[in-house]
């Protein structure tokens, strides 16, 4: 009867556990997050709706679906220190960046999912980029905060804010950081907002970090500066694609890997300057600028 009740003891012990880490899911280290709200019943998830592809709210997906799966990381250019990219990756679309909707109305802001890599800016020296151009430059560029919760995680003005970890997220457009996620949804479906109110808590359910353990890049050797070939050598069997892009965000180069291989992209036709080269693979991507002269 002492086993049982020791037993018992401990599995009331460990569902305890895991609700309480269910209720502080924090963002802590680059890597692919579920991102939901905090203290709904059941929580909703941000997703992407591939009818519509509106950005939305939705309950849990079964599984670990690609609809419900973000990878927050530094952003590559970012306008100001500590600014974050999220994208997903879906079959059939692709990579998608999660943005603003326009450059408008701020701080009142519905987010949406554009097809592709988040933008790489040029600038000239001083904090304001070079141009827009009708880009997602600026719009895709969020910042990770906190907000006051209690014990359980849930929000609370008298509480006080997660010392190892960030429970709230700004987005940031040309026009500021203003915005926050703000508006919690009433039901399936709502769309994300975020507005200049309160700060509210959102839950980051880490699903992987990314982290050379990963994604390792320790033996991979990109030439730089180049001239007619850029030459790739260590590749892993992690690496799907390699892309070349222009500082404006510009794909002019992209190459599929089916195995791990060095390889030499002819870039004799680019002009000189300077170069972003992405390896993007199943747990993450790295990039690293390079000089063609």
């Amino acid at each position: 009867m002492k086993k049982i009740t020791l037993k018992i003891s401990a599995f009331l012990l460990l569902t305890m556990f895991a609700l309480q880490v269910q209720g502080q899911a924090l963002y802590t280290v680059e890597g692919t997050y579920k991102i939901s709200t905090s203290g709904l019943s059941p929580n909703l998830y941000v997703t992407v709706n591939t009818s519509t592809g509106a950005v939305e709210w939705a309950e849990e997906l079964p599984g670990d679906d690609e609809l419900q799966l973000w990878t927050i990381q530094n952003h590559r250019t970012p306008a100001s220190a500590g600014l974050m990219e999220i994208t997903g990756n879906i079959t059939g679309l692709g990579t998608i960046t999660l943005c603003t909707g326009d450059d408008s109305a701020h701080p009142a802001q519905t987010l949406i999912a554009r097809p592709g890599d988040p933008v790489s800016v040029a600038y000239d020296g001083t904090s304001d980029p070079i141009s827009y151009s009708g880009d997602y430059s600026g719009l895709d560029q969020f910042q990770r905060r906190k907000a006051k919760v209690n014990a359980e995680g849930l929000a609370d003005a008298t509480g006080s804010n997660p010392s190892d970890g960030n429970n709230a997220l700004f987005l940031r457009n040309t026009l500021g950081t203003n915005s926050r996620y703000g508006v919690i949804p009433a039901a399936a479906g709502d769309p994300v907002q975020f507005d200049g109110g309160g700060i509210d808590v959102l839950q980051f359910h880490l699903v992987t970090p990314l982290s050379i353990v990963d994604f390792d890049t320790s033996s991979i050797f990109i030439s730089n500066p180049v001239n007619e070939v850029l030459s790739i050598k260590g590749l892993t069997d992690n690496v799907k694609q390699v892309s070349v892009y222009s500082l404006l965000g510009s794909e002019v180069l992209t190459k599929k890997l089916s195995s791990k291989s060095d390889i030499n992209l002819d870039v004799s036709g680019l002009s000189a300057g300077m170069y972003i080269v992405k390896l993007q693979g199943d747990n993450g991507s790295f990039s690293k600028k390079i000089i063609k002269q």
